[in-house]
């Protein structure tokens, strides 16, 4: 039944989460995808990473949806994110899986030489775009702009954050993933509203990413973000050094050492566990 999935989401060079509600590629979507095409087809699942690399930022950002072909089932579309790349992608991340993955087929053998040092230089860019971008001052701890960056969207961990983000301004927008999954289990339009209203800030500077970091209503200090990242240096620093990349496996683990502090900055003695940080406020999950 996986394997069925999979074909079925399946567009050539890349996959789709869900055919209609989600109808583009997704960043670590795709990543997860291609361990799956490992165990059916391992030449496809290199496929799936290397056309996500396509779409790298200039800056180092994997972007977290990439828009191939149109489709007008989708909201918000290329349209409405405007970030004049090539090919069209929205302006946030997602959690750095790609490492990962990139990883485990290089020890399974599915990918090796020129083509697996070029998905490593890769993860390496965006890595070190995290850093830049995306890192809490305070903590050392790795944030997100936008709850869909997180890869848990719809979670409580970002309500009260999010509630104060600035909407009235927002433009009219009809949504679409209502027409395609029950209401009841999609986020509320106010929140949509708010979702919106953090792209239109992301226009507004144009998405210049570290601007973002430092200018965004909302940013929010992440252990799950942070804990993926601290994983992905590993991944990479292993996979770097097999292929005679000590330069890549050193950085990578030079980075690892400061998320692991910014992780355990995160620490909750009340909750017992690691939790969120809302960087504007103090105020923690």
């Amino acid at each position: 039944e996986a394997a069925e999935i999979l074909r079925a989401n399946d567009r050539g060079g890349f996959s789709v989460p869900a055919a209609g509600l989600y109808p583009f590629q997704w960043n670590w979507d795709s990543a997860f995808a291609s361990l799956g095409y490992a165990r059916l087809d391992p030449a496809r699942a290199v496929t799936e990473l290397e056309t996500l690399a396509g779409a790298q930022w200039a800056d180092g950002m994997i972007p977290h949806i990439v828009f191939h072909r149109p489709d007008e089932g989708y909201f918000p579309g290329p349209e409405v994110w405007a970030t004049g790349t090539t090919p069209p992608t929205s302006g946030i991340t997602q959690p750095p899986v790609f490492a990962i993955a990139a990883a485990r087929l290089a020890e399974a053998g599915h990918v090796s030489g020129e083509r697996l040092v070029k998905l490593l230089e890769t993860a390496d860019r965006w890595h070190a775009w995290f850093l830049r971008a995306r890192r809490d001052g305070e903590t050392g701890a790795i944030g997100v702009i936008h709850p869909w960056e997180s890869g848990r969207d719809n979670m409580p961990d970002w309500d009260d954050a999010l509630a104060i983000v600035p909407a009235d301004h927002v433009r009219p927008f009809k949504r679409r993933d209502t027409g395609h999954v029950d209401a009841a289990m999609r986020p509320t339009d106010e929140q949509y509203k708010r979702y919106i209203a953090l792209v239109e800030f992301g226009i507004s500077v144009g998405w210049d990413q570290e601007r973002l970091c430092a200018e965004c209503p909302f940013f929010v200090a992440d252990p799950g973000m942070t804990g993926i990242l601290i994983f992905a240096e590993r991944a990479l620093a292993n996979a770097a050094e097999s292929a005679g990349r000590s330069d890549l496996a050193e950085a990578a683990r030079a980075r690892e050492a400061g998320l692991l502090a910014g992780f355990a900055a995160l620490w909750s003695e009340k909750i017992g566990a690691p939790t969120t940080r809302d960087t504007r406020t103090g105020a923690v999950g």
